[in-house]
């Protein structure tokens, strides 16, 4: 027998912006931060080695202004672009659980908010990198039917990643 599917009203939805999000933890943005320094100093290093290198080779003329300064800057701007993303974009992560699903919000210029239903859950996983595992920080991971809506929530501390995952389990078996 085929199942009712009743209208629903856009109005009696609640809004996701009345959903109180869940951080995660601090140490994950240090994590990022520290990420973020080693980028920028590998990338700063490999565009201007070779201006050092001529410098050198030069005699230690060291001229080139003109030719340098345009990579410098360019680094530079996208850097505190990425900066300001990372710092600012922090305090808008954050997960909910309700009843029926479960969303997970980031970002401060680029937003995502994706909202995953228990029922297209398929299993999770908890992964940890060597940096996150010196923290102690865990991501979760979260893989449904289709592939097309997975999740992964990182930065989550031991203890918090194991409750989730297993409200999770009880949530899916339903």
């Amino acid at each position: 027998m085929a199942q009712a599917n009743p209208e629903i009203h856009l109005g009696d939805v609640p809004r996701l912006e009345e959903v109180t999000f869940l951080p995660v933890s601090r140490k994950y943005l240090r994590m990022r931060l520290a990420m973020w320094g080693a980028v920028q100093l590998l990338s700063f290093g490999f565009v201007l080695a070779p201006f050092v290198a001529k410098a050198f080779v030069d005699s230690g003329e060291f001229d080139g202004f003109s030719a340098w300064w345009w990579p410098v800057g360019a680094l530079s701007t996208l850097g505190l672009l990425w900066l300001l993303e990372e710092w600012k974009g922090f305090e808008r992560r954050g997960y909910a659980v309700r009843e029926w699903d479960i969303t997970y919000r980031t970002g401060w210029f680029f937003r995502n908010t994706t909202t995953v239903p228990f029922g297209m859950i398929q299993h999770s996983e908890l992964s940890q990198g060597p940096l996150s595992r010196a923290l102690g920080l865990n991501h979760l991971k979260i893989f449904t039917a289709g592939g097309s809506g997975n999740l992964r929530i990182a930065g989550l501390e031991e203890e918090e990643a194991q409750q989730l995952r297993a409200v999770i389990e009880v949530r899916t078996q339903r």
